[in-house]
């Protein structure tokens, strides 16, 4: 007897399957219902809601995170040598080996972080400090003293930041360094706006790839920074200026690329170029002179300027018609140490020059 199979037609499993499946779907379904919504979402709706912070309130807020971001900074030790640096090896620390002494602090042959104390808060000392810093000179050097008196050091220490200091333990003896500057970590910030500009001028990068308005803008940043600190607290009436007629001393039609007048008196200025010899350029110094303008009987006894060329600095001494001599080597701004010894020439200029005019003037 043979067996047979029930099939049962596929329009018949169709409802069964159905059937089966629909009690999970609708108790997902109404599971999916009661369920609350997202915290995100609530969240997302309450901070719509919260009220737009003061003035007073949000910039309370950015000058604490400008204190805390100042406080960090003076932790950490500055680096020039970038990729971008177009000497590298001009710029390479010296090597220095240290060790740490027994009772933690720090020896010539240590390897650690200069960590210095806390920040003190004192009162700015600005104009106390640039009045001696800028002070003229008792004596007027003659033309044979003028590249030992540039370099003299200054009458007092410029306070820089720990940090900065110890960047600049890497490429300067330590005695210069203790001779130069302070620490305005034990001193206190006493010059808000000479420190500034000082440690940029030490850290700017240079660059000889780019054009001569550029160019002029690094050799700003130690002009402004000196120079232009100084015209706030001289006493006379001091102008700084660029490519511009000056009578006093300059042929007509001829502007110098730098100018520094005390009371409409030329006192200091500076020829500017992107490359070539620095010591031809120099030459454009007393070419642009009005004849008699120095000497005994001129209105300096000499007159101090400076040439460029790219990165190179020379500055020179006028002293009488067509002649000059070189007062400082040749300096290249993309080594640390002549970053240093311009800023000193610069503050001893201005010493100079304001000496110069008085003992013609007073």
């Amino acid at each position: 007897m043979t067996e047979t199979k029930l099939r049962i037609p596929r329009k018949v499993k169709a409802p069964l399957k159905r059937a089966t499946a629909s009690p999970n779907r609708q108790s997902s379904r109404l599971a999916a219902k009661a369920k609350p919504a997202p915290e995100t979402r609530q969240s997302t709706r309450k901070t719509a809601n919260v009220p737009v912070p003061s003035a007073e309130l949000a910039k309370s807020y950015m000058d604490r995170l400008d204190d805390i971001s100042r406080k960090l900074s003076q932790l950490a030790l500055h680096n020039l040598d970038n990729k971008d640096t177009p000497k590298r090896d001009t710029l390479a620390p010296k090597n220095k080996k240290h060790t740490d002494s027994e009772d933690g602090t720090l020896t010539d042959d240590s390897e650690k972080t200069h960590v210095g104390p806390s920040y003190r808060i004192v009162e700015p000392k600005e104009k106390e400090m640039c009045s001696v810093l800028f002070s003229p000179l008792s004596n007027i050097p003659n033309r044979k003293e003028l590249s030992t008196i540039l370099l003299q050091k200054p009458e007092i220490k410029i306070p820089i930041h720990l940090s900065t200091y110890s960047w600049l333990q890497t490429y300067i003896d330590d005695d210069k360094l203790e001779d130069m500057f302070d620490i305005v970590e034990k001193v206190g910030n006493i010059c808000p706006k000479l420190t500034p500009r000082v440690e940029t001028a030490l850290q700017v990068n240079v660059f000889n790839d780019v054009t001569e308005g550029m160019q002029q803008c690094f050799i700003d940043v130690f002009l402004m920074g000196i120079v232009g600190t100084a015209q706030e607290y001289l006493e006379m009436d001091t102008k700084i200026n660029r490519n511009a007629n000056e009578l006093s001393m300059t042929k007509s039609k001829c502007r110098p690329d730098y100018l520094l007048m005390l009371n409409g008196q030329l006192v200091f200025k500076g020829e500017e170029k992107k490359a070539g010899d620095v010591r031809r350029i120099a030459l454009e110094l007393v070419d642009k002179m009005i004849p008699g303008s120095v000497g005994k009987n001129g209105k300096l006894d000499y007159l101090l300027g400076y040439a460029t060329a790219g990165s190179r600095v020379l500055f020179e001494c006028i002293y009488a018609d067509g002649k000059m001599s070189e007062c400082s080597d040749i300096l290249n701004l993309e080594r640390v140490a002549d970053r240093v010894s311009l800023l000193i020439i610069m503050i001893n200029v201005v010493r100079i020059a304001c000496a110069l005019y008085k003992a013609k003037n007073q």
